[in-house]
């Protein structure tokens, strides 16, 4: 056998007659294999390696701590794998999130929500204090809140509000910022330890917040405090503020969402 051929299949795990996928995007196919879950289709599987190399080429990869994809069609159980490390930090259902096949998972806006178990406190290492961002990919949306936790320091909720915040304990804005109704990415990054950029999209505005603490409890995905959302989110995303990327990352994304 040529040294070239059996290099590639031992890498990517796909055997001489499969699929040669990087190797990260291999070891989350390894992870659901183990706990048994139903893994995507294979033109799936192809879609989402092509994501994972895109991410890497753009600089995303290497700033995330924590990246789930929940739109695809293997089921809900593989998108609560952490990609960035499929053994760790695997999301938790709670109360029965919607599974929508290439879509992904639809919270009821009272009591279900995704808990990332992500504590940027103690597992936090792009994540810091005043160098974080936080990603919400939306398939549909609807009312409520797309990330926050138990306590106040981080917020992202639909519509104009003053409590868009990152790192930021109780502090509020000082001019509204609105996390409109069109589907595109709505993230949150805090740049320095006195301002904070929103985005919707690549369409950014900046606001002074001053930064207090990095919270420490867990991520929640359609949750802040005790308002839920009933978004339906297709992928999650934790790290390094990605202002200079983010807009590679979210063409990424979108070549790959609307491939499905």
């Amino acid at each position: 056998m040529p040294i070239g051929i059996f290099i590639g299949n031992a890498i990517g795990g796909g055997g001489p007659s499969g699929p040669t996928y990087d190797p990260d995007y291999q070891a989350i196919l390894n992870r659901a294999t183990t706990l048994g879950y139903t893994l995507p289709s294979a033109s799936v599987q192809t879609k989402q390696n092509t994501l994972l190399i895109n991410m890497k080429a753009d600089g995303v990869w290497a700033k995330l701590d924590v990246f789930y994809v929940f739109a695809q069609d293997g089921g809900s159980a593989f998108g609560t794998l952490n990609w960035k490390n499929p053994n760790a930090n695997q999301s938790t259902l709670v109360n029965s999130p919607t599974f929508v096949s290439n879509g992904g998972l639809m919270g009821n806006g009272t009591s279900s929500y995704i808990d990332t178990n992500y504590n940027p406190f103690t597992q936090g290492v792009n994540y810091t204090l005043n160098n974080a961002s936080i990603y919400f990919f939306p398939h549909a949306i609807n009312a409520g809140n797309f990330s926050g936790a138990v306590t106040t320091e981080n917020r992202m909720g639909r519509g104009t509000s003053f409590n868009q915040r990152i790192n930021a304990g109780g502090l509020t804005l000082a001019t509204a910022f609105d996390y409109t109704a069109t589907i595109n990415a709505k993230s949150i990054h805090r740049t320095n330890s006195t301002s904070i950029d929103l985005y919707n999209g690549s369409t950014s505005e900046n606001r002074a917040l001053n930064s207090v603490n990095v919270p420490n409890t867990n991520l929640f995905i359609m949750r802040s405090t005790s308002i839920y959302g009933s978004h339906t989110c297709a992928a999650y995303a934790v790290g390094a503020q990605l202002t200079a990327e983010n807009t590679n990352f979210i063409n990424d994304w979108n070549t790959y969402k609307n491939s499905l």
